[in-house]
């Protein structure tokens, strides 16, 4: 009997090898397949997308900007709009390579995803681009600042290796300014010696998305001309009026403290240490907010910056970790300047992590608390404040005034924004408008498809921008428009800059669930409101 259960267990035992075997080599097969890129077409051109396997949403966005892009397609443009092809855009198999196409007659441009994962990074797509023989004219990607800076040192190491010009390297949301090096010798180097992103694989890479430095000037900016953020105390709101109304909003800010009619605020930036991107824009505001505000009024006690951040941000989606939990401590430390200063809070961080921090902050210090702002980059989405709202950002969890920048604007009605309890953001459809549109501009000269990669990134550097759009290359731009890429490589200033603002609503001692939601863009004459103001409440019943 003990002899036939050995048996038994010893079969088990193989069966389960000669499965794990055929999972195993199913795996390589799918792996293999998963890194194999799809040929040219002779008189064809590509451009790979190379993003993680996960990035299905944001596939679907940039087929849906495609498909916007021919609907808005200039009446003045010297051709008719492009043809486009999306019956491959979305596949059954998940190791396939989706694509779609655009042309304007003969040679089409093939958009292609090619999928992130653990057996097949940055790198190695590079080397299976490489060995085709046919390069693609750019390579799309880095959604994320590490992302960005491995598809750069990927094609930076492979830069003279092409036959023919290299692919250009086109960065679709990262925004980090510099990394960490990983080869640093001698402790930490200081920010400013800390290597550019641009500088990795130079001259050859175009970021779409606006640098951490833009978008803390265009958040400052919006605060500064925005004295509805801050609570006022015995001001007159005749001489207010007519200060705010003033270009320079520092200078106005000078003013108005001089003037006893703003009360000044200290300037708090917490930053997260595991985290590239929130030390990048902690920096960024520390020496924004620092240089502008020397050089209008000398006035540096009104700064305080938190130098240590936090080292780690793993923990609960609502209870802070132990390093988060002294952090707190530490800025409720004087709370009687938290009483009788108003406060501008950084927490460069995804939205999880900011929301768990401000929990507690709220829960121990309610009353304080609302002489805060809370600022942010772009980690803390419009979808987090208002589709996702009963649960991501719950205004009776953190009922905090909230400003952060949107790279377009996510409420616009005619990409198809309505405000109902379910709708998405549009902000990143109108930020793949803006590339796919700068792709088409660039690879297509009188609707023939360009050959050579290097002609194509200089029609990118003479790409234009006016009136909220994007438009042609020329080698004249009028006065009234702005190049759309720096020098460097990196989005112009004015092209497109959005602020949104979540204000709580109060009472007297009460926190109400109710706030409203406005969004901002920079125009010629400053900031304006883009669409009507969303009035949300937080009651469960009408989020479903």
């Amino acid at each position: 009997m003990r002899r036939r259960g050995y048996l038994i267990l010893v079969g088990m035992i193989g069966v389960g090898v000669v499965a794990g075997s055929g999972v195993l080599v199913l795996q390589r097969a799918v792996t293999a397949n998963h890194a194999r890129v799809r040929p040219v077409p002779a008189g064809d051109q590509e451009v790979a997308w190379i993003a993680p396997a996960t990035s299905g949403d944001s596939w679907e966005r940039l087929v849906a900007a495609l498909e916007v892009l021919v609907e808005r397609w200039p009446k003045e443009a010297a051709a008719a709009a492009p043809s486009i092809e999306i019956a491959r855009a979305f596949l059954d198999l998940t190791a396939d390579v989706p694509e779609i196409s655009v042309s304007f007659g003969a040679g089409k441009l093939w958009i292609r995803w090619y999928k992130l994962s653990g057996e097949a990074d940055s790198r190695q797509w590079i080397a299976h681009l490489l060995a085709r023989g046919r390069p693609p004219l750019m390579v799309i990607g880095g959604d994320t600042s590490d992302r960005a800076l491995a598809l750069a040192q990927a094609l930076h190491a492979r830069a003279d290796q092409w036959p023919g010009p290299a692919p250009l390297f086109l960065i679709t949301t990262a925004t980090a300014e510099r990394y960490v090096p990983k080869d640093r010798t001698g402790g930490l180097a200081s920010y400013d010696q800390w290597p550019l992103l641009m500088d990795v694989y130079p001259g050859r890479t175009f970021r779409f998305a606006f640098t951490n430095t833009r978008m803390v000037q265009a958040v400052l900016d919006f605060v500064q001309n925005t004295p509805q953020v801050w609570p006022q105390k015995n001001h007159d709101p005749a001489f207010l009026a007519g200060v705010v109304a003033g270009a320079d909003a520092w200078h106005s800010l000078a003013l108005l403290i001089a003037g006893g009619h703003w009360q000044p605020y200290y300037l708090y930036t917490l930053a997260w240490g595991d985290d590239g991107y929130s030390l990048d824009l902690r920096e960024a505001f520390s020496r924004q907010f620092t240089q502008s505000l020397r050089s209008s009024q000398g006035q540096e006690e009104f700064i305080k910056f938190d130098d240590a951040p936090i080292p780690y941000g793993a923990g609960d989606p609502y209870q802070p970790n132990p390093r988060e939990h002294l952090a707190a401590t530490a800025f409720l430390a004087n709370r009687g300047v938290l009483r009788d200063r108003q406060h501008l809070l950084v927490l460069p961080t995804g939205a999880q992590r900011a929301r768990r921090f401000l929990r507690t902050l709220c829960q121990r210090a309610p009353l304080e608390m609302r002489n805060v702002v809370v600022v942010n980059g772009d980690a803390i989405s419009f979808n987090t404040i208002y589709r996702d709202r009963a649960v991501a950002w719950n205004i009776l969890d953190v009922p905090v005034p909230l400003v952060f920048f949107s790279h377009r604007n996510p409420t616009d009605h005619t990409a198809g924004f309505e405000p109902h309890a379910a709708a998405t953001g549009t902000q990143d459809l109108l930020l793949y408008l803006d590339l796919l549109q700068a792709v088409v501009y660039g690879c297509f000269r009188q609707e023939r498809i360009v050959t050579d990669a290097d002609e194509v990134g200089e029609r990118l550097r003479r790409l234009r921008w006016h009136s909220g759009r994007l438009l042609p290359p020329t080698d004249a731009p009028g006065g009234h428009e702005t190049l759309f890429f720096t020098a460097e490589g990196n989005r112009s200033a004015r092209t497109g800059e959005h602020v949104v603002w979540l204000r709580p609503a109060f009472e007297a001692t009460r926190n109400l669930p109710r706030a409203t939601i406005t969004v901002w863009r920079l125009g010629d004459s400053g900031w304006q409101l883009a669409e009507p103001p969303l009035e949300v409440d937080y009651f469960r019943s009408n989020l479903e």
